[in-house]
Protein backbone atom coordinates (compact mmCIF):
# COMPACT_ATOMS: atom_id res chain seq x y z
CA UNK A 1 0.00 0.00 0.00
CA UNK A 2 2.83 2.48 -0.07
CA UNK A 3 2.05 5.30 -2.05
CA UNK A 4 4.65 7.69 -3.58
CA UNK A 5 2.17 10.86 -3.15
CA UNK A 6 2.13 11.29 -0.07
CA UNK A 7 4.41 13.50 0.53
CA UNK A 8 3.16 16.07 -2.16
CA UNK A 9 -0.93 15.77 -2.24
CA UNK A 10 -3.29 17.62 -0.83
CA UNK A 11 -5.66 15.91 0.48
CA UNK A 12 -8.55 17.00 2.75
CA UNK A 13 -8.65 13.37 4.37
CA UNK A 14 -4.93 14.30 5.57
CA UNK A 15 -6.13 17.01 7.87
CA UNK A 16 -7.07 14.68 10.79
CA UNK A 17 -4.31 12.63 10.59
CA UNK A 18 -2.05 16.14 10.89
CA UNK A 19 -4.14 18.20 13.59
CA UNK A 20 -3.53 14.57 15.90
CA UNK A 21 0.01 15.62 15.10
CA UNK A 22 -0.40 19.44 16.41
CA UNK A 23 -3.15 19.05 19.21
CA UNK A 24 -3.26 15.35 20.29
CA UNK A 25 -4.59 15.56 23.67
CA UNK A 26 -7.62 18.73 22.44
CA UNK A 27 -11.05 17.58 22.41
CA UNK A 28 -11.96 17.68 18.51
CA UNK A 29 -15.30 16.67 19.30
CA UNK A 30 -17.53 16.57 22.04
CA UNK A 31 -20.89 14.65 20.74
CA UNK A 32 -24.34 15.34 22.31
CA UNK A 33 -27.33 13.05 21.68
CA UNK A 34 -30.86 13.72 21.55
CA UNK A 35 -30.98 12.76 25.26
CA UNK A 36 -27.69 14.60 26.43
CA UNK A 37 -25.96 11.49 26.30
CA UNK A 38 -22.39 13.57 25.90
CA UNK A 39 -19.30 11.72 23.96
CA UNK A 40 -15.88 13.12 24.06
CA UNK A 41 -12.66 12.38 21.32
CA UNK A 42 -9.65 14.06 21.29
CA UNK A 43 -7.65 14.33 18.09
CA UNK A 44 -5.28 11.70 18.79
CA UNK A 45 -7.88 9.80 19.86
CA UNK A 46 -10.63 10.07 17.26
CA UNK A 47 -7.50 9.87 14.44
CA UNK A 48 -6.32 6.55 15.81
CA UNK A 49 -10.56 4.95 15.85
CA UNK A 50 -10.44 6.14 12.02
CA UNK A 51 -7.34 4.43 11.11
CA UNK A 52 -9.21 1.18 12.76
CA UNK A 53 -12.10 1.37 10.88
CA UNK A 54 -10.29 2.47 7.76
CA UNK A 55 -7.92 -0.93 8.13
CA UNK A 56 -11.06 -3.37 8.22
CA UNK A 57 -12.74 -1.44 5.83
CA UNK A 58 -9.54 -2.66 4.09
CA UNK A 59 -10.14 -6.30 4.94
CA UNK A 60 -13.77 -6.19 4.32
CA UNK A 61 -13.04 -5.56 0.73
CA UNK A 62 -13.54 -2.13 0.21
CA UNK A 63 -11.80 0.14 -2.39
CA UNK A 64 -10.96 2.94 -3.83
CA UNK A 65 -13.84 4.48 -5.28
CA UNK A 66 -16.63 1.93 -4.17
CA UNK A 67 -19.69 3.92 -2.98
CA UNK A 68 -20.69 3.34 1.04
CA UNK A 69 -23.86 4.88 1.52
CA UNK A 70 -24.95 5.94 5.29
CA UNK A 71 -28.61 7.27 6.69
CA UNK A 72 -28.19 8.52 10.24
CA UNK A 73 -28.58 11.41 12.02
CA UNK A 74 -25.19 13.00 13.39
CA UNK A 75 -22.99 10.59 15.39
CA UNK A 76 -20.08 9.76 16.61
CA UNK A 77 -19.98 6.71 14.25
CA UNK A 78 -20.89 8.73 11.11
CA UNK A 79 -17.58 11.22 11.84
CA UNK A 80 -15.11 7.72 12.05
CA UNK A 81 -16.81 6.44 8.97
CA UNK A 82 -16.56 9.23 7.29
CA UNK A 83 -12.97 9.80 7.45
CA UNK A 84 -12.15 6.08 7.58
CA UNK A 85 -13.86 6.48 3.91
CA UNK A 86 -11.27 9.25 3.01
CA UNK A 87 -8.31 7.47 4.05
CA UNK A 88 -9.43 4.19 1.91
CA UNK A 89 -10.71 6.12 -1.09
CA UNK A 90 -14.03 5.07 -1.24
CA UNK A 91 -16.90 7.51 -1.38
CA UNK A 92 -18.65 8.75 1.59
CA UNK A 93 -22.21 8.66 -0.03
CA UNK A 94 -24.78 10.05 2.94
CA UNK A 95 -28.61 9.77 2.38
CA UNK A 96 -31.03 12.03 3.73
CA UNK A 97 -32.95 10.64 6.57
CA UNK A 98 -36.10 12.31 6.27
CA UNK A 99 -36.45 10.17 3.06
CA UNK A 100 -39.35 7.19 2.13
CA UNK A 101 -38.45 4.08 1.50
CA UNK A 102 -39.23 4.54 -1.69
CA UNK A 103 -36.67 6.90 -2.13
CA UNK A 104 -34.14 5.09 -0.42
CA UNK A 105 -34.50 2.43 -2.94
CA UNK A 106 -34.06 4.88 -5.95
CA UNK A 107 -30.91 6.62 -4.60
CA UNK A 108 -29.75 3.12 -3.81
CA UNK A 109 -30.26 2.09 -7.46
CA UNK A 110 -28.66 5.56 -8.31
CA UNK A 111 -25.37 5.42 -6.59
CA UNK A 112 -24.90 1.83 -6.62
CA UNK A 113 -23.46 1.10 -3.16
CA UNK A 114 -21.46 -2.14 -2.11
CA UNK A 115 -22.21 -1.32 2.09
CA UNK A 116 -24.68 0.61 3.82
CA UNK A 117 -24.70 1.75 7.18
CA UNK A 118 -28.29 2.57 8.95
CA UNK A 119 -28.85 4.21 12.16
CA UNK A 120 -31.19 2.84 14.48
CA UNK A 121 -34.10 5.34 13.68
CA UNK A 122 -34.72 3.56 10.04
CA UNK A 123 -33.30 0.30 10.43
CA UNK A 124 -36.89 -0.94 10.68
CA UNK A 125 -37.21 1.03 7.12
CA UNK A 126 -34.40 -0.25 5.11
CA UNK A 127 -34.56 -3.69 6.37
CA UNK A 128 -38.49 -4.02 4.77
CA UNK A 129 -36.75 -2.98 1.26
CA UNK A 130 -33.48 -4.92 1.96
CA UNK A 131 -34.49 -7.80 -0.81
CA UNK A 132 -34.75 -5.08 -3.27
CA UNK A 133 -31.21 -3.18 -2.68
CA UNK A 134 -29.66 -5.01 -4.85
CA UNK A 135 -26.03 -4.44 -5.02
CA UNK A 136 -25.19 -4.09 -1.24
CA UNK A 137 -22.84 -6.66 -0.36
CA UNK A 138 -23.39 -6.02 3.64
CA UNK A 139 -25.62 -3.81 5.82
CA UNK A 140 -24.53 -2.43 8.87
CA UNK A 141 -26.15 -1.08 11.92
CA UNK A 142 -25.38 1.72 13.87
CA UNK A 143 -25.76 2.76 17.63
CA UNK A 144 -28.02 -0.13 18.22
CA UNK A 145 -27.76 -3.50 20.00
CA UNK A 146 -30.80 -5.24 17.92
CA UNK A 147 -28.49 -5.68 15.10
CA UNK A 148 -31.07 -7.51 12.16
CA UNK A 149 -30.08 -11.09 11.74
CA UNK A 150 -27.75 -11.35 8.81
CA UNK A 151 -26.34 -7.46 9.28
CA UNK A 152 -22.61 -6.80 10.73
CA UNK A 153 -22.39 -3.71 13.33
CA UNK A 154 -20.19 -0.85 13.18
CA UNK A 155 -17.91 -2.15 16.01
CA UNK A 156 -16.92 -4.75 14.62
CA UNK A 157 -15.09 -2.37 12.42
CA UNK A 158 -13.52 -0.84 15.73
CA UNK A 159 -10.80 -3.44 16.01
CA UNK A 160 -8.32 -2.66 12.87
CA UNK A 161 -5.17 -1.29 13.20
CA UNK A 162 -4.17 2.10 14.55
CA UNK A 163 -1.43 2.65 11.91
CA UNK A 164 -1.79 4.84 9.27
CA UNK A 165 -2.54 4.18 5.86
CA UNK A 166 -0.55 4.49 2.61
CA UNK A 167 -3.02 4.24 -0.31
CA UNK A 168 -2.42 6.58 -3.57
CA UNK A 169 -5.35 9.28 -3.55
CA UNK A 170 -4.88 12.08 -6.14
CA UNK A 171 -6.36 15.40 -5.30
CA UNK A 172 -9.08 15.17 -8.19
CA UNK A 173 -10.36 12.04 -6.86
CA UNK A 174 -13.73 11.64 -5.63
CA UNK A 175 -14.10 11.62 -1.77
CA UNK A 176 -18.07 11.93 -1.42
CA UNK A 177 -21.08 11.94 -2.98
CA UNK A 178 -23.88 14.14 -1.92
CA UNK A 179 -27.53 14.20 -3.33
CA UNK A 180 -28.86 17.41 -3.83
CA UNK A 181 -31.79 17.97 -1.43
CA UNK A 182 -34.27 17.94 -4.36
CA UNK A 183 -36.42 21.10 -3.59
CA UNK A 184 -36.96 21.93 -7.17
CA UNK A 185 -36.00 18.94 -8.74
CA UNK A 186 -35.50 15.29 -7.83
CA UNK A 187 -31.72 14.52 -6.43
CA UNK A 188 -28.63 14.81 -8.53
CA UNK A 189 -25.27 12.82 -6.98
CA UNK A 190 -23.01 15.77 -6.59
CA UNK A 191 -19.25 14.29 -7.22
CA UNK A 192 -16.85 16.47 -4.58
CA UNK A 193 -13.44 15.64 -4.71
CA UNK A 194 -10.38 16.34 -2.80
CA UNK A 195 -9.67 19.74 -4.03
CA UNK A 196 -12.85 21.18 -3.82
CA UNK A 197 -12.84 20.41 -0.18
CA UNK A 198 -9.11 21.88 0.59
CA UNK A 199 -10.32 24.85 -1.66
CA UNK A 200 -13.42 25.40 0.00
CA UNK A 201 -11.59 25.31 3.51
CA UNK A 202 -8.58 28.00 2.23
CA UNK A 203 -11.85 29.90 1.23
CA UNK A 204 -13.47 29.95 4.46
CA UNK A 205 -10.34 30.45 6.36
CA UNK A 206 -9.43 33.62 4.17
CA UNK A 207 -12.74 35.18 5.26
CA UNK A 208 -11.99 34.56 8.53
CA UNK A 209 -13.90 31.80 9.51
CA UNK A 210 -12.41 29.21 10.97
CA UNK A 211 -9.85 29.73 13.60
CA UNK A 212 -7.67 26.96 16.05
CA UNK A 213 -9.14 28.94 19.14
CA UNK A 214 -12.69 28.84 17.91
CA UNK A 215 -15.39 25.92 19.36
CA UNK A 216 -18.09 25.71 16.83
CA UNK A 217 -21.63 24.27 17.43
CA UNK A 218 -22.49 21.91 14.73
CA UNK A 219 -25.78 21.12 14.96
CA UNK A 220 -26.49 20.88 10.72
CA UNK A 221 -27.06 17.33 9.54
CA UNK A 222 -23.67 15.15 7.88
CA UNK A 223 -25.65 14.03 5.34
CA UNK A 224 -26.07 17.51 4.02
CA UNK A 225 -22.57 18.92 2.36
CA UNK A 226 -23.19 21.95 4.11
CA UNK A 227 -22.20 19.95 7.29
CA UNK A 228 -19.33 17.45 6.47
CA UNK A 229 -17.69 20.56 5.15
CA UNK A 230 -17.94 22.15 8.51
CA UNK A 231 -16.73 19.42 9.95
CA UNK A 232 -13.81 18.90 8.01
CA UNK A 233 -12.99 22.84 7.90
CA UNK A 234 -12.93 22.52 12.07
CA UNK A 235 -10.80 19.85 12.18
CA UNK A 236 -8.25 20.61 9.54
CA UNK A 237 -7.26 24.51 11.75
CA UNK A 238 -7.92 22.51 14.94
CA UNK A 239 -10.80 23.61 16.37
CA UNK A 240 -13.40 21.87 18.76
CA UNK A 241 -16.79 20.89 17.82
CA UNK A 242 -19.72 20.39 19.93
CA UNK A 243 -21.72 18.50 18.22
CA UNK A 244 -25.68 17.85 18.45
CA UNK A 245 -27.45 14.41 16.96
CA UNK A 246 -30.24 16.90 15.47
CA UNK A 247 -30.78 21.21 15.52
CA UNK A 248 -33.20 21.15 19.00
CA UNK A 249 -33.11 25.20 19.70
CA UNK A 250 -33.58 24.45 23.62
CA UNK A 251 -30.36 22.08 22.81
CA UNK A 252 -28.37 24.30 21.42
CA UNK A 253 -28.82 27.16 23.38
CA UNK A 254 -27.73 24.56 26.56
CA UNK A 255 -24.62 23.77 25.11
CA UNK A 256 -24.00 27.11 23.86
CA UNK A 257 -23.74 28.51 27.46
CA UNK A 258 -22.30 25.64 28.78
CA UNK A 259 -19.34 25.31 26.42
CA UNK A 260 -18.87 29.01 25.64
CA UNK A 261 -19.64 28.76 22.17
CA UNK A 262 -18.17 30.85 19.88
CA UNK A 263 -19.09 29.85 16.18
CA UNK A 264 -22.15 28.28 14.61
CA UNK A 265 -23.76 28.14 11.13
CA UNK A 266 -27.40 27.48 10.57
CA UNK A 267 -30.35 28.60 8.79
CA UNK A 268 -32.38 31.67 9.79
CA UNK A 269 -35.27 29.24 10.86
CA UNK A 270 -32.79 28.09 13.76
CA UNK A 271 -31.70 31.53 14.29
CA UNK A 272 -35.32 32.69 14.77
CA UNK A 273 -35.89 29.43 16.89
CA UNK A 274 -33.46 30.19 18.83
CA UNK A 275 -34.37 33.66 19.57
CA UNK A 276 -37.55 32.46 20.55
CA UNK A 277 -35.85 30.73 23.94
CA UNK A 278 -32.84 32.81 24.28
CA UNK A 279 -33.88 34.85 27.87
CA UNK A 280 -32.93 31.26 29.83
CA UNK A 281 -29.73 31.47 28.49
CA UNK A 282 -26.44 32.88 28.62
CA UNK A 283 -25.62 33.57 24.32
CA UNK A 284 -23.09 36.18 24.99
CA UNK A 285 -20.12 33.98 24.26
CA UNK A 286 -20.66 33.88 20.07
CA UNK A 287 -19.03 35.85 17.71
CA UNK A 288 -19.35 34.29 14.39
CA UNK A 289 -22.71 33.29 13.22
CA UNK A 290 -22.62 31.99 9.33
CA UNK A 291 -25.77 32.07 7.78
CA UNK A 292 -27.31 31.22 4.16
CA UNK A 293 -31.19 32.19 2.50
CA UNK A 294 -32.85 34.09 -0.63
CA UNK A 295 -33.84 36.61 2.18
CA UNK A 296 -32.28 37.44 5.94
CA UNK A 297 -34.84 38.13 8.39
CA UNK A 298 -34.27 41.60 9.79
CA UNK A 299 -35.64 40.40 13.00
CA UNK A 300 -33.36 37.69 13.20
CA UNK A 301 -30.23 40.34 12.81
CA UNK A 302 -32.05 42.38 15.67
CA UNK A 303 -32.75 39.56 17.73
CA UNK A 304 -29.15 38.50 17.99
CA UNK A 305 -27.55 41.81 18.16
CA UNK A 306 -29.77 41.65 21.67
CA UNK A 307 -28.86 38.28 22.53
CA UNK A 308 -25.25 38.03 21.25
CA UNK A 309 -23.94 41.92 21.22
CA UNK A 310 -20.30 40.44 20.60
CA UNK A 311 -21.48 38.48 17.42
CA UNK A 312 -21.76 39.17 13.69
CA UNK A 313 -22.85 37.69 11.01
CA UNK A 314 -21.38 36.18 7.69
CA UNK A 315 -24.36 36.05 5.02
CA UNK A 316 -22.67 33.44 1.87
CA UNK A 317 -24.57 31.86 -1.15
CA UNK A 318 -23.26 28.73 -2.61
CA UNK A 319 -24.78 25.18 -3.04
CA UNK A 320 -23.56 21.91 -3.04
CA UNK A 321 -22.25 22.08 -6.36
CA UNK A 322 -19.35 24.74 -5.12
CA UNK A 323 -19.01 22.61 -2.41
CA UNK A 324 -20.94 24.61 -0.12
CA UNK A 325 -18.36 27.42 -0.40
CA UNK A 326 -19.55 31.06 -0.87
CA UNK A 327 -19.74 32.19 -4.08
CA UNK A 328 -20.64 35.73 -3.01
CA UNK A 329 -20.34 36.61 0.71
CA UNK A 330 -19.48 39.15 3.46
CA UNK A 331 -19.63 39.97 7.45
CA UNK A 332 -22.27 42.56 8.70
CA UNK A 333 -23.49 43.27 12.23
CA UNK A 334 -26.01 45.31 12.31
CA UNK A 335 -29.16 45.49 10.01
CA UNK A 336 -27.88 49.30 9.11
CA UNK A 337 -24.94 47.46 7.45
CA UNK A 338 -27.24 45.23 5.03
CA UNK A 339 -26.83 47.91 1.78
CA UNK A 340 -30.08 49.32 1.52
CA UNK A 341 -31.51 47.49 4.03
CA UNK A 342 -32.34 45.05 1.07
CA UNK A 343 -32.93 41.30 2.85
CA UNK A 344 -32.10 39.75 -0.46
CA UNK A 345 -27.96 40.25 0.43
CA UNK A 346 -25.85 37.67 -0.15
CA UNK A 347 -22.46 39.96 -0.09
CA UNK A 348 -19.29 40.15 -2.34
CA UNK A 349 -17.57 38.12 -4.22
CA UNK A 350 -15.18 35.87 -2.74
CA UNK A 351 -12.65 35.00 -5.37
CA UNK A 352 -10.60 32.80 -3.45
CA UNK A 353 -12.15 29.39 -4.83
CA UNK A 354 -14.48 30.67 -7.29
CA UNK A 355 -14.99 33.45 -9.94
CA UNK A 356 -18.51 34.39 -10.82
CA UNK A 357 -20.84 35.99 -13.52
CA UNK A 358 -24.17 36.90 -13.98
CA UNK A 359 -25.72 36.56 -17.61
CA UNK A 360 -28.62 37.00 -20.12
CA UNK A 361 -30.46 34.28 -21.51
CA UNK A 362 -28.25 35.04 -24.70
CA UNK A 363 -25.16 34.08 -22.17
CA UNK A 364 -23.86 38.30 -22.29
CA UNK A 365 -22.88 39.75 -19.09
CA UNK A 366 -25.91 41.79 -17.54
CA UNK A 367 -24.75 45.86 -16.45
CA UNK A 368 -24.85 46.81 -12.43
CA UNK A 369 -29.12 46.71 -11.52
CA UNK A 370 -30.27 43.78 -13.90
CA UNK A 371 -31.02 40.46 -12.99
CA UNK A 372 -28.50 37.84 -14.05
CA UNK A 373 -27.94 34.05 -13.95
CA UNK A 374 -24.90 33.78 -11.99
CA UNK A 375 -22.18 31.27 -13.56
CA UNK A 376 -18.91 29.94 -11.91
CA UNK A 377 -15.61 27.97 -11.94
CA UNK A 378 -12.70 27.85 -10.28
CA UNK A 379 -11.66 25.07 -7.69
CA UNK A 380 -13.86 24.73 -5.84
CA UNK A 381 -16.73 23.87 -8.34
CA UNK A 382 -17.60 20.20 -8.75
CA UNK A 383 -16.91 18.37 -11.76
CA UNK A 384 -19.95 16.99 -12.36
CA UNK A 385 -22.71 14.64 -11.46
CA UNK A 386 -23.18 11.39 -11.05
CA UNK A 387 -24.51 8.97 -13.61
CA UNK A 388 -26.89 12.23 -14.71
CA UNK A 389 -25.36 13.36 -18.58
CA UNK A 390 -28.63 15.01 -18.95
CA UNK A 391 -28.22 17.41 -15.76
CA UNK A 392 -24.46 17.63 -15.84
CA UNK A 393 -25.20 18.78 -20.31
CA UNK A 394 -27.02 21.18 -18.61
CA UNK A 395 -25.28 22.87 -15.80
CA UNK A 396 -22.05 22.62 -17.19
CA UNK A 397 -21.56 23.89 -20.52
CA UNK A 398 -18.69 26.02 -22.10
CA UNK A 399 -16.12 26.14 -18.58
CA UNK A 400 -18.88 27.29 -16.15
CA UNK A 401 -21.12 25.65 -13.76
CA UNK A 402 -24.33 27.33 -14.25
CA UNK A 403 -26.02 27.82 -11.25
CA UNK A 404 -30.01 28.81 -12.26
CA UNK A 405 -29.74 31.66 -8.92
CA UNK A 406 -30.53 34.79 -10.45
CA UNK A 407 -29.18 37.75 -9.09
CA UNK A 408 -28.29 41.49 -8.95
CA UNK A 409 -25.13 43.54 -8.83
CA UNK A 410 -25.05 46.73 -7.77
CA UNK A 411 -22.68 49.51 -8.46
CA UNK A 412 -20.38 49.15 -5.47
CA UNK A 413 -20.36 45.39 -6.18
CA UNK A 414 -23.16 43.93 -3.59
CA UNK A 415 -25.13 41.16 -4.53
CA UNK A 416 -28.43 40.46 -4.30
CA UNK A 417 -30.52 37.50 -4.58
CA UNK A 418 -32.90 38.20 -6.95
CA UNK A 419 -34.88 34.43 -7.34
CA UNK A 420 -34.15 30.80 -8.57
CA UNK A 421 -34.48 30.53 -12.27
CA UNK A 422 -37.23 28.14 -11.40
CA UNK A 423 -38.99 30.07 -8.93
CA UNK A 424 -39.69 33.64 -10.80
CA UNK A 425 -43.26 33.46 -11.22
CA UNK A 426 -44.52 34.21 -15.07
CA UNK A 427 -47.25 36.04 -14.38
CA UNK A 428 -49.39 37.72 -17.18
CA UNK A 429 -46.25 37.82 -19.48
CA UNK A 430 -44.18 39.83 -16.21
CA UNK A 431 -41.32 37.93 -14.36
CA UNK A 432 -41.94 38.16 -10.77
CA UNK A 433 -39.47 37.66 -8.38
CA UNK A 434 -40.46 35.38 -5.37
CA UNK A 435 -37.58 36.91 -3.22
CA UNK A 436 -38.67 40.47 -3.95
CA UNK A 437 -41.88 39.76 -2.02
CA UNK A 438 -40.59 37.25 0.26
CA UNK A 439 -38.40 40.47 1.25
CA UNK A 440 -41.33 43.08 1.73
CA UNK A 441 -43.58 40.90 3.25
CA UNK A 442 -40.60 39.46 6.02
CA UNK A 443 -40.50 43.55 7.08
CA UNK A 444 -44.23 43.27 8.52
CA UNK A 445 -43.64 42.86 12.35
CA UNK A 446 -46.55 40.34 12.26
CA UNK A 447 -44.87 37.87 10.19
CA UNK A 448 -42.54 35.43 11.16
CA UNK A 449 -42.00 33.39 8.07
CA UNK A 450 -43.36 33.63 4.82
CA UNK A 451 -42.62 31.80 1.37
CA UNK A 452 -43.96 32.75 -1.99
CA UNK A 453 -44.46 30.88 -5.28
CA UNK A 454 -46.92 30.96 -8.08
CA UNK A 455 -49.65 28.38 -8.61
CA UNK A 456 -51.49 27.68 -12.39
CA UNK A 457 -53.88 30.36 -12.85
CA UNK A 458 -56.38 30.63 -15.86
CA UNK A 459 -56.28 34.58 -16.86
CA UNK A 460 -52.55 34.96 -15.76
CA UNK A 461 -50.73 31.70 -16.62
CA UNK A 462 -49.29 31.50 -12.92
CA UNK A 463 -51.02 33.91 -10.11
CA UNK A 464 -48.39 35.05 -6.91
CA UNK A 465 -49.26 33.58 -3.88
CA UNK A 466 -47.81 33.38 -0.59
CA UNK A 467 -47.79 30.86 2.45
CA UNK A 468 -47.16 33.10 5.43
CA UNK A 469 -46.92 31.90 8.97
CA UNK A 470 -47.91 35.05 12.31
CA UNK A 471 -45.72 35.26 15.32
CA UNK A 472 -47.42 33.76 18.00
CA UNK A 473 -50.28 35.85 19.38
CA UNK A 474 -50.22 37.75 16.31
CA UNK A 475 -53.87 38.45 13.92
CA UNK A 476 -53.25 39.16 10.60
CA UNK A 477 -55.90 38.62 7.66
CA UNK A 478 -55.53 38.36 4.18
CA UNK A 479 -56.48 42.13 3.06
CA UNK A 480 -54.52 43.43 5.37
CA UNK A 481 -51.02 41.49 3.98
CA UNK A 482 -51.92 42.54 0.70
CA UNK A 483 -52.29 46.02 1.11
CA UNK A 484 -49.11 45.84 3.52
CA UNK A 485 -47.15 44.64 0.20
CA UNK A 486 -49.47 47.13 -1.93
CA UNK A 487 -47.53 50.01 -0.15
CA UNK A 488 -44.47 48.99 -2.07
CA UNK A 489 -44.49 46.29 -5.05
CA UNK A 490 -46.21 47.02 -8.06
CA UNK A 491 -49.95 45.37 -8.88
CA UNK A 492 -48.77 42.14 -10.83
CA UNK A 493 -46.00 41.43 -7.83
CA UNK A 494 -48.73 41.97 -5.04
CA UNK A 495 -49.63 38.47 -4.20
CA UNK A 496 -53.43 37.60 -5.29
CA UNK A 497 -53.78 35.24 -2.52
CA UNK A 498 -52.42 34.30 0.94
CA UNK A 499 -52.31 31.52 2.71
CA UNK A 500 -52.17 30.88 6.39
CA UNK A 501 -49.90 28.03 8.05
CA UNK A 502 -48.64 26.89 11.40
CA UNK A 503 -45.30 26.11 9.65
CA UNK A 504 -43.56 26.10 6.59
CA UNK A 505 -41.94 22.79 4.89
CA UNK A 506 -38.47 22.19 5.47
CA UNK A 507 -35.50 19.89 4.51
CA UNK A 508 -33.63 18.11 7.18
CA UNK A 509 -31.34 21.39 6.79
CA UNK A 510 -33.74 23.91 7.24
CA UNK A 511 -33.99 25.26 3.89
CA UNK A 512 -37.72 26.00 2.53
CA UNK A 513 -38.78 23.36 0.40
CA UNK A 514 -40.94 25.61 -2.44
CA UNK A 515 -41.96 22.36 -4.28
CA UNK A 516 -43.80 20.58 -1.69
CA UNK A 517 -45.70 24.15 -0.97
CA UNK A 518 -46.14 24.79 -5.09
CA UNK A 519 -47.50 20.73 -5.08
CA UNK A 520 -49.73 21.27 -2.42
CA UNK A 521 -51.48 24.35 -3.54
CA UNK A 522 -51.16 23.97 -7.52
CA UNK A 523 -55.48 23.39 -7.63
CA UNK A 524 -55.90 26.67 -5.54
CA UNK A 525 -57.20 29.75 -8.01
CA UNK A 526 -58.38 26.87 -10.58
CA UNK A 527 -61.24 25.69 -8.52
CA UNK A 528 -61.97 29.48 -7.96
CA UNK A 529 -62.08 30.28 -11.57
Amino acid sequence: MLNANMGTRSLIGDGLKRTSYRYPNKAALVYYSADGEQTTYTYEALNKQVNQVAHSLLEAGVQKGDRIAVISKNSPEIVILSYALLKVGAWYTPFNFMLKAEEISQLIHTSRPRMFFVDKDHIEQVHSIADQLTGIEKFYSLRTTEVPNGWGDFSELQKGSEDELEIEICDDDVLALFYTSGTESAPKGVMVNHRNFFHANYTYMAAGAFQPEDKILLSLPLIHLAGFLFLLNSNMVGMTIIMTETPIPTQMAELTEKHKITFTALPPTLYLGIIGISDKYDLTSLRKLITWSSTIPRRMVEGWNEIAPDAKFLTIQGSSESTGTPLTGSWFKTWDEVPNGDGRYVGSVMHTGSEIKLIDEDGNEVPDGVPGEQIARGPVIISGYYNNEAANYKAFRDGWYHTGDVLIRDQNGNYYFADRKKDIVKSGGENVSSQEVENVLSQHPNIYQCAVFGVPDPRWGEAVVAAVVLKDGATLTEEEIIEHCKTTLSGYKTPKHIVFRDDLPLTSSGKLLKRSLKDEYKELLMEKS
